[in-house]
C-alpha cells in the first residue's frame, strides 16, 4: 500500500520482500478490484516469472538499475511483444508488434517489471474512460464517477495500489485529467523529450507519453529513464520575440514579496492563471476554488523566501473554449496518424490495416468516440482527394492539406509566442491553475468538459498534476525544463499533502 520506488528497494536491501512477492501482492490485489473497477485490459502472463529472475540475479550494488524489479503499468497504446496493444478498441484486440515501443525498452533496460496494461478512452479521444474492450474504467474514490481519461484505467490502478508506478499518453488533457480525478501524479513531458515511436497515436502534433505515480519522486525516477539522453531532444527550444503585457489583475491569493533563498539566492515567481479558475457560480465552482485557494495560501506560507506568486494578466488568447475551436489538430491528423502505425513495421499482426477498416468492422464503441472520429474520416478516396487537392475544394475535408488546419498551425505558432512573451516579461518559472473547472463526470455520461490541459498540450511545454483533492493543481514550466517543473511539483507535493489512498472496502467482495 502506497510503496514508493525508493521504499521499495530500501526493502529488497534490508530483504523485507522481494520481486516476486511484491508481483504477486499486485497480482492479489488486482484480482481482487480489478473486476469492479476495469482499470486494466491485460495481465502479463510472464511478470511472475520476470520477477523471479530478478530475484536469481540479485540486487545489484552498489546502486541498482533506477527500476530494478519495480512493477509498472502501460497505458494499452504502448507496443508491447508479450502483449496485444489494442488501444481500447475490441476490432484491434488481437493487434500484435514484432518488438516494444523504444520507451518500453528503455523501462525494461532499467529494471522494470511489465505487470499489466490499463485500460483507456477509446482510441484516446475523450476523457472519462470508456471503451469497447475495457468498458467502463470506474473512479476508486467514488464508484458512481469515472477516472478522467484518457489515461484513466493507468491512474485508477495507481491510486488503488495495483501497481508501484505506470504510463500513459497526453494528446490533451489526458495524463492529467485523470491523475487530478484520482489523486495521482501525471507529467505531461515537453513535447519532443520522450520518444513516441511505437505508441499508437492520436496527432502528432500534440502527442506525447510520460510517467504517471503516486509521487513526485516517482514520477521524476521514470522520467529519467523515459526521456531521451541529455541534449538528444529533436526539439529545439523557441526563441520567441517579447511583447508588452497588460497591467495586474488584482486577486485575493497569496503574493508575497520575494526574499532571496539564503542557498541558491532563487527567487520562483509563479503566474497564478486565473482565466483558468471556475466561476464561484458555476456547479462545483466553490469547492475548487477553495481546494485551490488553500493550496496556494498554503505554500505561500511555508516557501515565502522562495516562492513569489504573480496574478497573470486577462489572456484572451489562451481561452479553453477558443484553443479547442480554433486550435485543436486532432480531427486533421487522426486519420493519417493512425493508418500509419497500422501500417508501420512495428506491427506484427492486425486484422485492420486502417481506420476505415476498423470502422467498417463496427466492433467499436459508438457512444465513446468523439466527432473527430467521424471527421477525421469524412474523405476516404485518395483519387477524390488528390482532385480536390488540385481544385482547391478542401474546405471542409479533414485533412492535412486542408488550409484551415495550416490556419491551427500557425494559431499554434502565435500562441507559443504569447506563452513564451508572458514567461520572459514576468520572469516566470511557471505557471498555476486547477486543472479542472468542474469535478469528474459521472458515469454514464460520456464527456468530461471543464478540462484546462490544452494549453501545455499545443505549445509542448511541460506540465505536471499534482493531488489535490477533489482536483488537481497543475503547474506548467518553461519549454525543455521539465526537471526544473518536478522540482517545483515536489515542493508543493510535500506542503500539499493532497495524496490520500481511497477506501476500498467492500470494493471486490
Amino acid at each position: 500500500m502506497e510503496l514508493t520506488i525508493a521504499e521499495y528497494h530500501d526493502a529488497l536491501r534490508a530483504g523485507r520482500t522481494t520481486c516476486a512477492r511484491t508481483v504477486s501482492d499486485y497480482l492479489s490485489r488486482i484480482a481482487l478490484y480489478n473486476p469492479t473497477l476495469h482499470a486494466l485490459i491485460t495481465i502479463n502472463p510472464h511478470a511472475l516469472d520476470d520477477a523471479q529472475r530478478k530475484d536469481q540475479e540479485g540486487l545489484p550494488h552498489p546502486l541498482p538499475p533506477p527500476l530494478h524489479g519495480v512493477p509498472i503499468i502501460l497505458k494499452d497504446t504502448y507496443a508491447t511483444a508479450c502483449m496485444p496493444t489494442t488501444s481500447g478498441v475490441r476490432a484491434l484486440r488481437t493487434l500484435t508488434t514484432k518488438t516494444d515501443a523504444p520507451v518500453v525498452q528503455r523501462l525494461l533496460a532499467a529494471g522494470a517489471i511489465l505487470l499489466a496494461k490499463a485500460n483507456l478512452h477509446e482510441f484516446s479521444l475523450e476523457g472519462v474512460t470508456l471503451s469497447s474492450l475495457g468498458g467502463q474504467t470506474l473512479n476508486p474514490y467514488d464508484l458512481s464517477r469515472t477516472p478522467g481519461g484518457s489515461s484513466g484505467g493507468t491512474a485508477a490502478a495507481l491510486a488503488a495500489n495495483l501497481a508501484l508506478a505506470g504510463c500513459g499518453g497526453d494528446t490533451v488533457n489526458s495524463m492529467r485529467s485523470p491523475a487530478s480525478a484520482c489523486s495521482v501524479v501525471g507529467l505531461r513531458p515537453s513535447k519532443g523529450r520522450v520518444e513516441t515511436t511505437g505508441i499508437m497515436p492520436v496527432s502528432w502534433t500534440q502527442d506525447v507519453g510520460g510517467p504517471m505515480a503516486r509521487t513526485v519522486r516517482d514520477v521524476r525516477v521514470l522520467f529519467d529513464v523515459m526521456k531521451y539522453p541529455s541534449g538528444s531532444s529533436p526539439i529545439p527550444v523557441p526563441q520567441p520575440e517579447p511583447v508588452s503585457m497588460p497591467v495586474h489583475v488584482p486577486l485575493p491569493l497569496p503574493s508575497k514579496p520575494p526574499v532571496a533563498d539564503t542557498t541558491t539566492n532563487t527567487v520562483h515567481k509563479i503566474g497564478i492563471l486565473t482565466d483558468y479558475f471556475p466561476a464561484e457560480s458555476t456547479p462545483d465552482g466553490p469547492i475548487i476554488l477553495q481546494t485551490i485557494t488553500q493550496a496556494l495560501h498554503l505554500v505561500a506560507s511555508k516557501t515565502s523566501n522562495r516562492i513569489q506568486f504573480i496574478p497573470l494578466p486577462h489572456q484572451p488568447t489562451w481561452d479553453v473554449a477558443r484553443l479547442r475551436a480554433e486550435a485543436d489538430t486532432q480531427a486533421f491528423e487522426f486519420r493519417t496518424a493512425m493508418d500509419g502505425f497500422l501500417k508501420s513495421s512495428i506491427v506484427e499482426y492486425t486484422p485492420h490495416r486502417s481506420l476505415k477498416d476498423v470502422t467498417s468492422s463496427g466492433e467499436f464503441c459508438v457512444e465513446a468516440v468523439t466527432p473527430a472520429f467521424w471527421q477525421t474520416q469524412q474523405d476516404q478516396n485518395q483519387q477524390d482527394q488528390q482532385e480536390k487537392c488540385e481544385n482547391g475544394k478542401q474546405e471542409d475535408e479533414f485533412i492535412p492539406t486542408n488550409p484551415q488546419y495550416h490556419t491551427r498551425l500557425s494559431t499554434i505558432a502565435s500562441l507559443k509566442d504569447s506563452v513564451s512573451s508572458c514567461f520572459d516579461n514576468l520572469d516566470l518559472t511557471a505557471i498555476v491553475y486547477p486543472h479542472q473547472r468542474q469535478l469528474v463526470a459521472r458515469v454514464g455520461e460520456t464527456v468530461q468538459p471543464g478540462r484546462n490541459g490544452i494549453l501545455a498540450a499545443l505549445v509542448g511545454w511541460p506540465a505536471v498534476c499534482i493531488p489535490g483533492v477533489p482536483i488537481g493543481l497543475e503547474l506548467m514550466g518553461r519549454f525543455g525544463q521539465d526537471e526544473r517543473i518536478l522540482e517545483l511539483a515536489e515542493v508543493f507535493e510535500g506542503i500539499v499533502n493532497g495524496r490520500k489512498a481511497p477506501l476500498l472496502e467492500g470494493v471486490g467482495r
